[in-house]
């Protein structure tokens, strides 16, 4: 019990004085806030200015959220999987909430996907988050088609992530590629519809702003080395320099597609446009990460705009800075354990207690 209390003493002095270094560290920084970037000679910098205002839009428009939930089950032979994908597409007027519509519906049973393959353990985790991804994506596309919004909102990146690329002998190699084709399908739907995605990730743990500042901006500003910054995450070092209603300056996704996991695969067209920032709509909670596809030259209007929406609808409560589309797509989506094993349960008692199907895990004699 002693080496118990031992370890939360530890751990509170440390987070303690990590706070505290790196608010010294957002304190030599400050000066940057009103610096004119231009003059930096860097292909990494892409706006004047480190930190910009944000200004509230008015809620006269269509927004759309989308969301998935999904939850696996193994059988000894066989893997089950139940995804629910849905989207959200709330119609404001003044500011108020005049319509709210969902697909496939309010209330929708999850689709299930069983696979004989009998893939590795790895293989089974990376292969439910590609099946889930799939059915997110065409559902965001069938809300553009359907329903025209101004925004659709994503939750989680814009593009997949590094988890979710399977080796290149991997079964489930097949899936990956057919998922990058549909997410670039959506890219174009969004782009012919005039539809702006935006994917907001809840908890980023990036740290590449922290990165082009370092190497890019504090460089040419002549700032002497920081260590408090090295292992600092963007969001949490964006928490002392940001205030409400502010955003940092907008950055590409990666330094170099050629290198990067994901983007290397895409279509050369989509994956140079990828970009994000950070802002932070509300005092008591971090900034959020908003991510984008650059349309053009005139990247500050752009972001402007899309900051702007997103400030409008993560601002709704002061300790939790979500858009309220994709919380509500959240809430409709989510799925319990129970719902999968009210499926798995009835495949074991169709088929019997003669076929050893439960994973021995499952059925021990002892709880």
């Amino acid at each position: 019990m002693i080496a118990v209390h031992s370890v939360i003493d530890e751990a509170v002095r440390n987070i303690t004085l990590a706070d505290g270094r790196r608010k010294a560290a957002a304190e030599q920084l400050r000066p940057l806030r009103q610096k004119d970037l231009s003059k930096y000679p860097s292909k990494q910098i892409l706006e004047d200015k480190l930190i910009l205002p944000v200004k509230k839009a008015e809620l006269n428009f269509k927004a759309a959220g989308v969301d998935s939930g999904f939850v696996g089950k193994n059988l000894f032979t066989m893997d089950l999987v139940l995804i629910r994908a849905v989207a959200a597409i709330f119609e404001y007027e003044n500011n108020k909430l005049k319509k709210s519509f969902y697909l496939p519906s309010y209330f929708s049973f999850p689709t299930p996907d069983l696979s004989s393959s009998q893939l590795e353990m790895h293989e089974f985790e990376c292969s439910k988050s590609l099946k889930r991804l799939v059915e997110e994506v065409e559902l965001s596309k069938r809300a553009i088609e359907e329903h025209n919004p101004k925004f659709l909102f994503i939750d989680g990146s814009i593009i997949p992530q590094h988890q979710d690329k399977p080796r290149k002998d991997s079964k489930i190699n097949p899936m990956y590629h057919h998922l990058l084709s549909k997410f670039q399908e959506l890219y174009k739907t969004a782009e012919k519809n005039q539809c702006e995605l935006i994917a907001c990730v809840e908890d980023s743990r990036g740290s590449r702003f922290r990165t082009i500042l370092q190497d890019e901006i504090m460089k040419n500003a002549n700032i002497p080395k920081i260590l408090a910054l090295d292992d600092c995450l963007d969001s949490v070092l964006l928490d002392y320099l940001l205030n409400e209603g502010e955003r940092s300056l907008v950055f590409s996704y990666t330094k170099s597609i050629t290198e990067h996991p994901i983007l290397m695969d895409y279509e050369k067209e989509w994956a140079e446009k990828v970009r994000a920032f950070y802002m932070k709509p509300t005092k008591y909670d971090r900034p959020l990460r908003v991510e984008f596809l650059a349309n053009g030259k005139h990247i500050t209007e752009q972001v402007d705009r899309i900051a702007s929406a997103t400030y409008a609808l993560s601002s709704m409560h002061r300790e939790y800075a979500y858009p309220t589309v994709l919380i509500e797509a959240d809430l409709r989506a989510r799925l319990r354990p129970d719902e999968i094993n009210v499926v798995y349960d009835k495949i074991i008692d169709k088929l019997g207690k003669d076929l050893k199907l439960r994973m021995r895990r499952d059925n021990r004699p002892f709880k």
